[in-house]
């Protein structure tokens, strides 16, 4: 692997020039080196936490972000870089999509990163609605399309674990038909999640149609399962509930799709199915996962205290 350094900069003293020059490559190596320790965890995290632990890890991730072999191994560190910001109530959001934007990142990379920072800060309770202002990101989102677009993914997945359908179903409505067909189908996704969410029939449709042009991204696919078990009285809901479980796309082992699978075969009355379906997603809980043990075992409690239907 060739890494590329950076060239020195035309101004200050020579050596140290050459000692951040210096610094910088040997943080692009320790870079390529995080690609390597993707097989262990903890070797990964500690690798992460070594390069950002060292001087100008924030100019070596600006390089290494816009480096193909490098991005996947920069965008690691940089996902770990936005949750201390997060730990440390600083304004994350937009250095998230800063980071973002630097990478190029298309939909499906700003979909999971976002994803993943704003359950990280909404657990922590410093989502991203604390640092957003106005919704231009969304409605009039400029020239840098990847920063709005990931402003955009972090204000509606915020308010979509605010279960907030309400409130993006008002910014939905604000967006003109030009505006809304350039959305990407995360962002299309996170809308019809409140559709269904707030049990609109027209949100079915608006489902199906999404599953078949980008049915294989799991966040979509995640955000629809939420709508639909949000919503109440919906066609068929525990049938098309159960049905969007058993896509291959999902992990055998997802234990929200396990979780949301229960929720359904419990509603069809398939109590010894929902009771397995509700373990299994239990045993599949990482131990960094705490914050959903207790809806996971509310939800083991409603099974139980289900009568079996009589034959």
């Amino acid at each position: 692997m060739t890494l590329r350094s950076p060239s020195p900069t035309p101004f200050g003293p020579t050596h140290i020039r050459n000692e951040n020059l210096s610094t910088t490559t040997k943080n692009l190596e320790a870079v390529a080196r995080i690609t390597r320790t993707t097989g262990s965890p903890l070797a990964h995290r500690a690798a992460i936490t070594a390069l950002l632990n060292s001087g100008n890890a924030h100019g070596t991730l600006a390089i290494a972000v816009a480096q193909p072999e490098l991005r996947s191994a920069a965008l690691d560190a940089v996902r770990v870089l936005v949750e201390r910001e997060i730990d440390a109530g600083a304004a994350w959001p937009a250095q998230a999509a800063h980071w973002l934007s630097l990478a190029g990142a298309d939909w499906q990379t700003s979909a999971a990163m976002c994803n993943n920072w704003a359950w990280y800060a909404h657990i922590r309770r410093q989502s991203a609605l604390l640092h957003l202002r106005g919704a231009d990101h969304l409605l009039h989102p400029g020239t840098d399309r990847v920063h709005a677009r990931a402003l955009g993914h972090l204000h509606l997945v915020s308010l979509r674990y605010a279960f907030r359908c309400h409130s993006i179903a008002r910014l939905a409505d604000a967006l003109t038909e030009v505006r809304r067909q350039a959305l990407d189908p995360y962002t299309q996704a996170l809308l019809v999640f409140a559709a269904l969410g707030q049990s609109r029939a027209q949100g079915l449709t608006a489902m199906e149609d999404l599953l078949d042009a980008a049915g294989a991204n799991l966040q979509v696919r995640h955000a629809l399962l939420h709508g639909l078990w949000l919503g109440a009285e919906l066609p068929a809901q525990a049938e098309r509930l159960l049905h969007l479980t058993q896509h291959p796309f999902f992990d055998d082992d997802d234990p929200v799709m396990l979780f949301r699978r229960a929720g359904a075969l419990r509603q069809l009355d398939r109590r010894a199915d929902a009771l397995q379906a509700i373990d299994d997603a239990i045993e599949a809980l990482g131990p960094d996962q705490v914050e959903a043990l207790s809806d996971f075992v509310r939800e083991r409690a409603l099974i139980t205290s289900q009568r079996p239907t009589a034959r």
